[in-house]
């Protein structure tokens, strides 16, 4: 039985050994804590996971580790956003077959595909895969915006069920399932100034907060889901500080350096990422402080 992606769901870090390999080890380690801390759900290979940055072989490798440590845990959604339509092809089936209960798909690109060129890509990609579909919308990274319109032809295809919505254009969690007579809804995809759509439908929220304080985002969001707005506020108003450094600094560096500094290190990021350093990181370090840790 596939387990439906909901509630907070970590957009885990890819933990890196010294010689710029995948650390399994830590990164058993590292969900593991997050389970423990009751998150909902575990994205592989999102925005903090690098995608892009790490090969098709060990994409699925990474996937048959995972989902046999997890054991059916927690529900796993497998990014498999790739340059050409071909290798998300076979990401999809692979994931279909080896422990996925969905799929994520950002269009990648160097040539700004048409939007028919959009929908080819996502309609190929989707009948491969035996999972649900989730569409990843995030136009600072990939450079192509999912408008409402694109994802009412996007909504079409049979198994598209839900977004990732990283726009930073909140209604948008409100008017796509109107716009898709509730086919498509929308999770969360950015980690400031969200209480209004996690009080409101979202479903889910994609966080790479999660990595450094799992705990405190499920405490967020349980309030927001019971009707608790005060409660939800003042959790908010916590994570803000360590959320908004990540909007602007990157949550991939903050994710990376924060673990290093609260004890728990998971190497990386792989290059050409770095992790942060100089005044950067002395900002990081002093908004952990405030927030609590030692």
């Amino acid at each position: 039985m596939l387990k439906k992606i909901e509630g907070v769901v970590l957009f885990s870090v890819t933990p890196i050994n010294g010689d710029g390999s995948i650390d399994h080890a830590r990164w058993k380690l590292h969900l593991d804590a997050a389970i423990a801390a009751d998150i909902g759900g575990v994205t592989l290979f999102g925005s903090t996971g690098a995608n892009g940055y790490f090969t098709e072989a060990e994409k699925t490798e990474a996937l048959e580790a995972v989902a046999k440590h997890v054991g059916g845990k927690i529900p796993i959604m497998m990014g498999i956003g790739a340059m050409t339509t071909a290798e998300s092809v076979r990401l999809a089936r692979h994931a279909s077959e080896n422990g996925a209960d969905a799929v994520l798909v950002v269009p990648l690109n160097y040539w700004r595909p048409t939007d028919r060129e959009i929908i080819r890509h996502y309609e190929t990609v989707a009948a491969a895969s035996a999972v649900p579909v989730w569409l990843y919308n995030n136009p600072g990274l990939a450079g192509i915006d999912l408008t409402p319109s694109m994802i009412a032809k996007l909504a079409r295809i049979p198994n598209v069920v839900g977004m990732k919505d990283s726009s930073g254009d909140l209604p948008r969690a409100l008017t796509i399932p109107v716009l898709t007579k509730g086919k498509v809804v929308v999770g969360i995809g950015q980690d400031t100034l969200i209480l209004e759509p996690a009080l409101g439908i979202a479903p889910a929220w994609f966080t790479g907060l999660a990595n450094i304080c799992p705990a405190e985002c499920v405490a967020f969001w349980s309030a927001a889901k019971a009707g608790d707005a005060a409660g939800a506020a003042e959790l908010a108003r916590k994570l803000f500080e360590l959320s908004e450094l990540g909007s602007r600094l990157g949550i991939i560096r903050v994710a990376h350096s924060g673990l290093e500094m609260i004890g728990k290190p998971v190497g990386g990021p792989r290059a050409p990422i770095l992790g942060l350093e100089g005044a950067e990181a002395e900002e990081l370090r002093a908004i952990l402080t405030r927030f609590g840790f030692a």
